[in-house]
């Protein structure tokens, strides 16, 4: 492992990087402050160890650093620390200590606990990216879940209602979705869902948001986006979907919306659903605008 050592002291610096070597570890050795933070920064060592002499405020400099905060850190102490002393360092993001004078073995020891830590505190923060993933992100395409796309909409809605620009949205759903289950299975039928929201998705700004509401129906926010601009762009997600090289030739209807001042993001997404069942009623493979509910 890479382990950084901050001491004052060139002798007994130096053979704690002797005992450190010897055991296989990648040692950076300095008596500067400064140096080390800078170390920290470009050379991402697994443990700083730091005596309390080269110190000053290079604890906080670490932690508080978007690129160095994950080094583990243990102090070199003097005997006379207090535990009143401890326990603030601890706060301020010191993980051990050493207290002098420093047996071999114990530093050995040490660097090697705080360096299982720091790779436990990894995994705990990559499980928990992961876990978040699974609530968000939709398994078969990737794309937002039910829950996640509909948290977008309503944060879309606040933002227009607060910043009066427009938004739209359309809700797109894969014609005749049961017969290629029927016929092909759900295999293949998954292969078109995911083949057809990548092609739903080729011609999106960043700025919008597809998401998957569930079956074969999908959710796509466009904000900034008013009613033409809405129908071009699922005009295009329609003709993307036809022409996709699909496991079996599928086409989308689509309903879209345009919000309207005031209107909850349910109703909005219900204009929307309307509009994709006129869409389907009159034949399917096509587009068609929801109108206004009378709200009055």
């Amino acid at each position: 492992m890479r382990v950084l050592l901050a001491h004052a002291l060139t002798p007994k610096r130096r053979r704690i990087a002797r005992v450190l070597a010897a055991a296989g570890h990648d040692v950076c050795e300095t008596d500067d402050p400064v140096t080390a933070l800078g170390l920290c920064r470009r050379w991402e060592p697994d443990v700083a160890l730091i005596h309390a002499e080269c110190c000053g405020e290079l604890v906080c400099d670490i932690k508080s650093d978007p690129v160095a905060y994950g080094t583990a850190i243990i102090m070199i102490e003097r005997p006379e620390l207090s535990p009143d002393a401890a326990l603030d360092g601890m706060r301020r993001g010191v993980q051990d200590y050493l207290i002098e004078p420093v047996a071999d073995g114990e530093v050995l020891t040490r660097v090697e606990a705080a360096s299982r830590t720091k790779e436990l505190q990894h995994e705990l923060v990559a499980q928990g990216a992961r876990l978040e993933a699974l609530l968000r992100e939709d398994a078969l395409t990737g794309l937002s879940n039910r829950r996640a796309i509909l948290t977008q909409l309503a944060g879309m809605v606040s933002g227009a209602r607060r910043h009066g620009h427009p938004l739209s949205i359309a809700v797109c759903d894969i014609d005749h979705f049961k017969r290629v289950n029927d016929r092909h299975g759900h295999k293949t039928g998954d292969e078109v869902l995911v083949a057809a929201a990548h092609a739903m998705g080729t011609h999106l700004r960043q700025e919008d948001q597809l998401g998957r509401l569930g079956g074969e129906e999908f959710l796509v926010l466009l904000p900034d986006t008013d009613a033409d601009a809405a129908m071009h762009a699922a005009e295009r997600m329609r003709e993307e979907v036809a022409s996709a090289p699909t496991p079996v030739p599928v086409t989308v209807s689509i309903g879209i919306a345009t919000w309207e001042a005031e209107e909850p993001p349910e109703v909005f997404l219900a204009r929307a659903d309307e509009a994709l069942y006129a869409a389907k009623d009159a034949g399917r493979d096509r587009v068609l605008a929801a109108t206004l509910h009378d709200r009055t």
